[in-house]
């Protein structure tokens, strides 16, 4: 158990002009727990005083664990206990040398988020769970067998990464990290060396091929070229909890095109949501692909807690109950 700095936030309601201070000071966990495949993952509980729920908070790929802190210590504050981890290959759970690794991208989705939600589940056993996934944290929820567990979802900045959906300057940007940088790091280094870059954090070298030839694709990992993922494609379209899809009108990658690239793929027995935060509303003018978690954000973060509170009230008041998830799933790895 470690105790993160005493913090505070000022949060201002651009609608009613309440003010709000919010004591940051929170007791995290670490914890970790294993894959099916046998890979140990590792995070931080940061744990609600009187919790109403619990929240797996998904981050990006590469993406700094520690990035999503402020957030996860918010949402803690306002009564939801919040799992915060990261993938195999990165940060915490980066525990092998990424030269030899045969980590792919999908992964992520197949065992990891799985692993995610059942630990979730096996501490906090008597409360909601709900997923606040970012990027690929909420793209490939659906490769989890067991994803119907969760009570709903807030999908942020959640799309395909074709190529051909990114304005025209990241584009070019996006081509050549994974057509030029990467292969030729890859040669050099046995792996991505992103982190000396101030990239992201380093990639494993078979998880940024896989990335790039989804990135190929209009329809990203639901391409018929891509056949190996069927068996977990199936899920997708089964889901049985609410999603809201947020985004925003200047997010280089999860443009309009892309957003609708990958939802227009998924079903679920309960509503899907889409709401596109304005850039020029916020204090900087830009929110881009991270911005949503950027304590300078605070209307975002006041409007996710609002739509989790609508949520967990809808639930309060119609329960769904779902059964216990005892089947593996199997795949046909490339």
């Amino acid at each position: 158990m470690r105790i993160v700095k005493t913090k505070c936030l000022l949060l201002v309601d651009q609608n009613t002009f309440i003010i709000t201070l919010i004591s940051l000071q929170k007791t995290s966990m670490h914890t970790q727990f294993k894959t099916q495949d046998g890979v140990t993952l590792h995070g931080q509980i940061f744990p609600a005083e009187c919790p109403k729920a619990t929240i797996i908070l998904n981050p990006g790929t590469a993406t700094k664990t520690s990035f999503y802190i402020p957030f996860a210590q918010f949402l803690a504050s306002k009564g939801y206990s919040v799992m915060l981890w990261n993938y195999r290959g990165f940060c915490e759970s980066r525990t092998d040398s990424l030269a030899t690794s045969s980590i792919l991208f999908s992964d992520i989705g197949r065992w990891d988020i799985p692993a995610a939600i059942q630990h979730a589940q096996s501490i906090f056993t008597d409360l909601p769970l709900y997923c606040i996934g970012h990027s690929a944290g909420g793209q490939q929820l659906g490769f989890a067998h067991n994803c119907n567990q969760l009570s709903g979802m807030i999908a942020i900045a959640a799309s395909t990464g074709y190529f051909g959906g990114m304005p025209l300057s990241y584009r070019l940007k996006a081509k050549f990290f994974f057509k030029v940088f990467s292969p030729i790091s890859t040669a050099l280094f046995g792996y991505v060396r992103c982190k000396a870059f101030n990239f992201m954090e380093d990639l494993p070298p078979k998880l940024a091929q896989e990335w790039g030839r989804w990135c190929r694709k209009e329809n990203f990992f639901f391409d018929t070229s891509l056949a190996q993922h069927d068996p977990w494609l199936r899920t997708y379209r089964q889901f049985e909890f609410p999603i809201h899809v947020l985004t925003a009108d200047d997010d280089e990658i999860s443009t309009h095109f892309n957003t609708n690239g990958l939802w227009k793929n998924i079903r679920s027995t309960q509503p899907i949501q889409f709401h596109c935060y304005v850039s020029a509303g916020m204090p900087k003018r830009h929110i881009g692909h991270f911005g949503y978690f950027r304590r300078s954000h605070q209307s975002i973060w006041l409007d996710i807690l609002n739509r989790l509170e609508t949520m967990h009230e809808q639930l309060c008041v119609t329960p769904v109950v779902h059964p216990p998830t005892t089947e593996k799933a199997t795949f046909c790895s490339n």
